[in-house]
């Protein structure tokens, strides 16, 4: 294990990744059973912030990836999934940002 990352943060990234696929759980059996686009982007977006924090996580502990390195991936997959998440929002207001 990183001797550079606190207990705490390796705590706080456990519980995120664990409400994070709680959260796209969630959003994609609402999406199976309701058959909804948007619904299906969001837990497409949520499941990839998620395993962006995973994945950087394992590869700065487990695989000793540089933190750095670690960092700029998880960011680019967080990007990534929260370009996800509004689109899914776009998509689900039909296209109508602005009107009332």
């Amino acid at each position: 294990m990183n001797g550079d990352i606190p207990l705490l943060v390796i705590a706080f990234k456990t519980v995120t990744v664990l409400l994070g696929g709680l959260i796209t759980y969630f959003a994609a059996r609402a999406a199976r059973k309701t058959r909804s686009t948007g619904l299906t982007y969001l837990a497409v977006g949520f499941a990839t912030v998620t395993t962006g924090s995973m994945l950087a996580g394992v590869a700065d502990q487990l695989f000793k990836l540089e933190t750095a390195s670690a960092l700029v991936f998880e960011n680019a997959l967080t990007t990534a999934g929260f370009a996800i998440i509004a689109y899914s929002l776009y998509v689900t207001s039909g296209s109508s940002f602005g009107s009332r």
